[in-house]
C-alpha cells in the first residue's frame, strides 16, 4: 500500500470512522502470521463492510483484495475463503439502491462531498467542528460527517458507486480463484463469480 497512486484511505470511512488503519490490514491478508491474517479479515467483515453497509472505503479496499488474488498472492486457502466470501458481500452491496438516483445522491447540487469530507478530516482542529472543548476519536468525526443529511445520503452513494466500479476486479479475482486446487476455495469462487456477474448486468444506473 505505499504506492505513489494508493488511495487515501486517511481520508475514507469505515464503520468505525476515519480508514487510516485500513492499508495495515490490507498489507496483512498475505502475510505468514495466521494472527496478522484472521485480524484482517475480521477488519474487512466488520469496518469495510458492516451488517451489509459499504461505507467510503470498500471500494478502495475492495480493489485491492481483488489485486491480490489474482496476482496469486494468498497462499493460505481458508484466507482465500474468506476474501471471496467478502468480495461477493460487495458484489451484493453493489446492487442497493438500484432504483434510486445513486449518481444523483453522490453529487447534490451545490455542495463539493469529497471536499467538504476532506477538509474535516484533515483538520488538525476537530473541536472547531463540534465546539465541545474535547478532543474527537473516529467515531465523534464520523458522527460529525453523517449529522447532515444530505452529506450522510453522499456519503452512501459513493460507497455503493465504489462497490460498482470494483465489480470488474471481482469477476477477475473470482475467475481466477476458480481454478485453484482446493475445492473450497473453487466453490466459493463460483458463488462470488454468479453475485458479481449479476450485478454486473443487473439493470441499474452506470457508475
Amino acid at each position: 500500500m505505499n504506492s505513489s497512486n494508493a488511495p487515501r484511505f486517511d481520508l475514507l470511512l469505515h464503520a468505525y470512522g476515519r480508514a487510516a488503519d485500513t492499508p495495515g490490514h490490507l498489507d496483512a491478508l498475505a502475510a505468514e502470521d495466521p494472527a496478522a491474517r484472521d485480524a484482517a479479515v475480521h477488519h474487512l467483515n466488520s469496518a469495510i463492510v458492516h451488517q451489509g453497509t459499504p461505507w467510503t472505503a470498500t471500494g478502495p479496499a475492495t480493489e485491492y483484495v481483488s489485486a491480490i488474488i489474482r496476482r496469486g498472492a494468498v497462499a493460505d486457502g481458508a484466507t482465500l475463503v474468506e476474501l471471496l466470501r467478502f468480495l461477493g458481500e460487495v458484489a451484493e452491496s453493489a446492487a442497493i439502491g438500484a432504483e434510486d438516483d445513486i449518481e444523483s445522491l453522490a453529487r447534490p447540487a451545490g455542495r463539493d462531498i469529497e471536499a467538504e469530507v476532506a477538509a474535516m478530516l484533515e483538520s488538525d482542529d476537530m473541536d472547531a467542528v463540534d465546539g465541545d472543548g474535547e478532543e474527537d476519536d473516529d467515531e465523534d468525526v464520523a458522527y460529525l460527517l453523517y449529522e447532515d443529511e444530505v452529506r450522510a445520503d453522499a456519503l452512501f452513494a459513493h460507497a455503493v458507486l465504489g462497490c460498482r466500479a470494483a465489480l470488474p476486479g471481482i469477476v477477475a479475482a473470482a475467475a481466477y480463484a476458480g481454478t485453484h486446487p482446493d475445492e473450497r476455495v473453487r466453490a466459493e469462487a463460483a458463488e462470488t463469480l454468479a453475485s458479481a456477474t449479476a450485478a454486473l448486468t443487473a439493470d441499474t444506473p452506470p457508475h
